[in-house]
């Protein structure tokens, strides 16, 4: 598990002064970025690789709302890995009190930059996400 920190700007919110639901992803977004660095997987190489990680699926579950200047922890955990895929759950909890304001998951499959198919990770690729996913099971 991962978990970074953000606060809530202006711009996220809508007109009852709540974040804009579309916002959650992106906050998602972000902590499955910093997953990938952890771990040492670096995203830019990969590209230039010619590996890329489109999202297959994603969803979200709005618990509670999030307002803003609100200071958020978002926590990205591994759940499933094959060379062909990973899956992430996320957890978005509110700093000052920890309560859960949402939840979701997000699928990304491998696939060929040039093609759009799916092709497998690389196998050092592949050991760095493992080992980090090994390290948070124990």
């Amino acid at each position: 598990m991962v978990t970074i920190v953000e606060k809530v700007r202006y711009y996220e919110t809508d007109m009852m002064g709540i974040a804009h639901h579309s916002n959650h992803i992106r906050w998602f977004e972000c902590a499955r970025c910093e997953y990938l660095r952890t771990a040492g997987v670096d995203l830019i190489q990969l590209q230039k690789d010619g590996i890329i990680y489109p999202i297959k699926s994603v969803s979200g579950e709005y618990i509670h709302p999030v307002y803003f200047g609100d200071v958020l922890c978002i926590t990205a955990t591994l759940t499933h890995l094959t060379k062909a895929q990973m899956v992430f759950s996320y957890r978005i909890l509110r700093q000052a009190d920890g309560i859960l304001l949402a939840t979701g998951t997000s699928q990304n499959v491998f696939a060929d930059a040039h093609t759009g198919k799916p092709i497998r990770l690389d196998a050092e690729n592949f050991a760095k996400l493992q080992r980090l996913w090994k390290e948070e099971s124990r």
